[in-house]
Formats: structure tokens, C-alpha cells, sequence
């Protein structure tokens, strides 16, 4: 692939990731996201899709960008015919998916973490191929679009033909959308974050087509904005109080249909192409 763009602020993210988890308690699951509600829902949804997908005993998935492997190990432990690596940039990461995978002995041959860069994925997997690979909010810590669409080309040379790639990452229009109604209750938008690079739909599609089939796109958090970043945001700006990750709307609002397209964060199923 092209050289690194921007290796300074490259860099400075990966401290950024390395500093979240040296302060963060290991028996938290707040190392990749303050709200562990939302962790918990894009997990299901993963294992949803690893289940339709019906995958033979012995299949790997691999998890680009696992951070403290608190996904891995739960959507491992869902499939015990399947075979889990995590791959993550950060050692002080991985050293909290280490003592994570300590309290789950019963997986430990079924699931390794590695360190490893995604920009330079065969470092790591040599010349192997795989039945699935997952990220979750990871390829939006590259510092660009030629960065990401790199590490998606390598996750298709990586994975077998009518292998599978379940994307969790953040999309522009998603995030317009919710800032939009934000605005419309009169609080302030939600920037993307220095360390975030969010996708567009529409390039994503067109350059992610040569490899992958289909794109199917789920906007499966909407709700779950709409309740937390719009509706019980505004009540706590009326009554001058701070939001609060842990108060029980997120977890009530995790059990809402998905209505709308009010959140930066979907899901996109993708198909290698045979």
C-alpha cells in the first residue's frame, strides 16, 4: 500500500488509544466507548449476522482493531465452532483483552490477540484467507479515505471468495442527521471527534464494489440516538444537568426498533466476491 498519510497524527491517535487503556478499569467495557450500552447493542447485532451467516465449524472471524477484546470474546463465546483473532495496534489494549480472556478459560482455544497495524495486514495474517472479518469503530481511526479504502482492499485479499465482512463504522450522513434534530431542540451539534475520520455512504459503496458483491446498510442504532443524543439530551439541557451513560434510558432505549437514519454509527454487510 501508499506510504502512511500523516504519520504524526497517526501517531497521536494511537496514544490517544493507548492512554484510554492504561486508565481504564479492566473490569470496565468502557475502553473503546463511554457507553457500554452501545457496545452491548452492536454486539448483537454481530452476532446476528455471524449466525445468518451459517458458518462451517472450524471457520475463523477476525476482529481488525479489537482494542481490549471485550467484543470478541463475547461474540466468541456465542459460537464455540468458531474460531476467533483479535488484532489490535495498541499493546496497552491487548494486555486489557489479556486479562479480559483470563476470566474465559473455556475460549482459550478458540481465540488469540495479536499486535499488529491493519495498514499492514500480511504482516500479521502472512497469506491466509479467512471465512469473516469484523471492524467496529476502528477503520475511523485512520487519519484518511486513502487510508481506510487500503485496509478494506487488504481485508479482501484476505478473505475467501463469498467470505463475509461486517463493517460497524461511522457514516456522515447518519451523523448530519442527528445533529440536524439536535440543533432543531436548541443543543449544540456533536462534532466528529480529532481522532475520527467518518465514511460517506455513497464513496464507500463505489470503492469498496470491485471486492464485495453486495452492500447492505443498517442504520440498526437510530433509535437508540434519537432517545439518548436527541430526546434525553434535550431533558437534561432543560433541567441543567449533565448526561449520564449509565442512567436507565440507554437501556431502555436499546430495546426500540430501529426507525430513521439518525445515527452516524450502521452496520454494512458485505460479500467477497467469488
Amino acid at each position: 500500500m501508499s506510504a502512511i498519510q500523516n504519520p504524526e497524527l497517526s501517531d497521536k491517535i494511537k496514544q490517544y488509544w493507548d492512554e484510554r487503556a492504561r486508565t481504564t478499569d479492566p473490569e470496565s467495557a468502557q475502553a473503546t466507548t463511554y457507553d457500554v450500552f452501545l457496545r452491548d447493542l452492536e454486539i448483537a447485532k454481530l452476532k446476528q449476522k455471524i449466525g445468518e451467516a451459517a458458518l462451517p465449524a472450524g471457520a475463523t472471524v477476525v476482529d481488525l482493531g479489537c482494542g481490549d477484546g471485550y467484543a470478541t470474546l463475547n461474540v466468541a463465546a456465542a459460537f464455540p465452532a468458531l474460531r476467533f483473532i483479535g488484532i489490535d495496534w495498541s499493546q496497552d489494549m491487548l494486555n486489557l483483552a489479556a486479562q479480559k480472556a483470563a476470566a474465559h478459560p473455556q475460549l482459550r482455544e478458540r481465540i488469540s490477540f495479536h499486535l499488529g497495524d491493519m495498514r499492514r495486514l500480511s504482516d500479521i495474517l502472512r497469506k491466509d484467507k479467512f471465512e469473516v472479518f469484523l471492524t467496529v469503530r476502528s477503520l475511523i481511526n485512520l487519519v484518511d479515505s486513502e487510508s481506510q479504502y487500503a485496509v478494506i482492499a487488504q481485508i479482501a485479499e484476505h478473505l475467501k471468495p463469498g467470505g463475509y465482512y461486517f463493517c460497524i463504522e461511522n457514516f456522515m450522513q447518519g451523523q448530519k442527521n442527528f445533529n440536524a434534530l439536535r440543533t432543531a431542540m436548541g443543543l449544540p451539534e456533536i462534532p466528529v471527534r480529532w481522532h475520527n475520520h467518518f465514511f460517506d455512504e455513497n464513496e464507500f459503496v463505489a470503492r469498496t464494489a470491485p471486492y464485495f458483491d453486495s452492500h447492505i446498510f443498517e442504520s440498526f442504532l437510530s433509535s437508540y440516538y434519537l432517545a439518548t443524543r436527541v430526546i434525553y439530551s434535550a431533558a437534561c439541557h432543560f433541567v441543567g444537568e449533565e448526561p449520564d451513560y449509565f442512567h436507565p434510558i440507554h437501556r431502555t432505549a436499546g430495546r426500540l426498533p430501529p426507525i430513521g437514519d439518525f445515527c452516524p454509527i450502521k452496520l454494512v454487510s458485505l460479500r467477497r466476491k467469488f
